[in-house]
């Protein structure tokens, strides 16, 4: 194999250019919404956690939310079980795929898709060789990769493309070819699933069709977990070839952006509405909560409970402050404390709630 640039091929679909234009028309609701940056600050933390979730248990981990968040929150002890490092290892990734985002003098290429692969394998056995192409065969499933020779000439054409500002073809679709090439060439002996799906949200963060990171789509596969099998499939074939078809992929993946990215419009329009309605009638029967308190507020309206520890956090008050202020909030009714004090937390009084669409 020589390496000249790689050329995808596929069909743009009905489906696709539906889902497409749907996209553009969501893709100005996002970016126009009303929302501040400290709440838009939450909303991304909450996706951030979810993106970790998903791209996680699509691979087979367990752990769910509000696991991942408290693991988020807290300083990593000593000693993590493999879930648990899987997350840490997918949250940090991520935290370096939303800085990569913002480089544009940072090429999308070879080593940027070889360290997706070292982030996302940080401490695992160096049997697997995190980060450097595989030296040996691997299958996956009913499909037969590539052989370990071709695999460097194959992610040098790959990346030729990624870097290529000329190729005309629509980020969500480039996006989507990122990761069903990766996954087809599967050039790693793990961590293949994360790499391209981290490298797929890279794409699409850098070309503007981040949504401002308010995204978590690796959630949303993993609850479309036969569907999202069985597209790569469709595609991919039984063995690996430039060839292949990638158009099935491209509609399972364009179709449910445009469905996931209307689910995100719908629920930060609803949480909107919500909190405007929640700040009105606070403000009407309890004139005295300070800032701290209303924020508190908003935060467990968004994330549905609250702890002392993100109280702390989002408000920056000191520990003897968040107790006497979340005190305040249960004894006004409008908090209700749960479970005992080192796993204390706090859901909204149900009057304070509203109606979720």
């Amino acid at each position: 194999m020589n390496d000249k640039i790689f050329t995808p091929h596929f069909r743009t679909t009905p489906l696709i250019k539906e889902s497409l234009e749907a996209l553009d028309r969501s893709r100005w609701l996002v970016e126009g919404m009303l929302i501040t940056p400290k709440y838009a600050t939450w909303a991304r933390r909450a996706a951030a956690v979810r993106r970790a979730v998903g791209t996680t248990r699509i691979e087979g981990a367990s752990l769910g939310v509000e696991a991942v968040a408290g693991l988020a929150q807290r300083a990593q002890p000593a000693k993590l079980s493999e879930d648990e490092t899987a997350n840490v290892n997918a949250l940090e990734t991520y935290e370096w795929i939303d800085y990569l985002s913002d480089q544009r003098d940072i090429p999308i290429d070879e080593l940027v898709v070889r360290e997706l692969n070292r982030h996302f394998l940080r401490g695992a056995s160096e049997i697997l060789t995190p980060g450097a192409y595989r030296k040996g065969q691997n299958t996956v499933g009913g499909f037969t990769p590539p052989d370990q020779g071709d695999v460097p000439p194959l992610m040098r054409s790959f990346a030729l493309w990624l870097r290529d500002e000329s190729d005309t073809t629509h980020p969500v679709l480039r996006a989507a070819i990122a990761h069903l090439h990766l996954v087809a060439i599967h050039p790693f002996w793990d961590g293949n699933g994360r790499t391209a799906r981290g490298l797929a949200a890279l794409v699409l963060q850098r070309s503007g069709y981040g949504f401002n990171r308010l995204l978590s789509l690796e959630y949303h596969f993993f609850e479309q977990r036969p569907g999202y099998y069985a597209a790569i499939a469709r595609s991919a074939g039984k063995t690996f070839t430039l060839r292949y078809d990638a158009t099935p992929f491209l509609n399972f993946f364009a179709s449910e952006l445009s469905k996931h990215v209307q689910h995100v419009v719908a629920s930060l329009t609803d949480w909107h509405r919500r909190m405007g309605e929640m700040q009105e009638r606070v403000a009407k029967e309890h004139a005295g909560l300070n800032s701290r308190q209303i924020d508190g507020l908003i935060y467990a309206l968004q994330s549905g409970r609250l702890k002392p520890s993100e109280y702390k956090e989002i408000t920056g008050a000191s520990p003897l402050t968040s107790s006497r202020d979340l005190a305040g909030l249960v004894k006004s009714g409008l908090l209700i404390a749960e479970g005992r004090t080192r796993g204390r937390s706090y859901r909204l009084a149900e009057r304070l709630r509203g109606k979720s669409t």
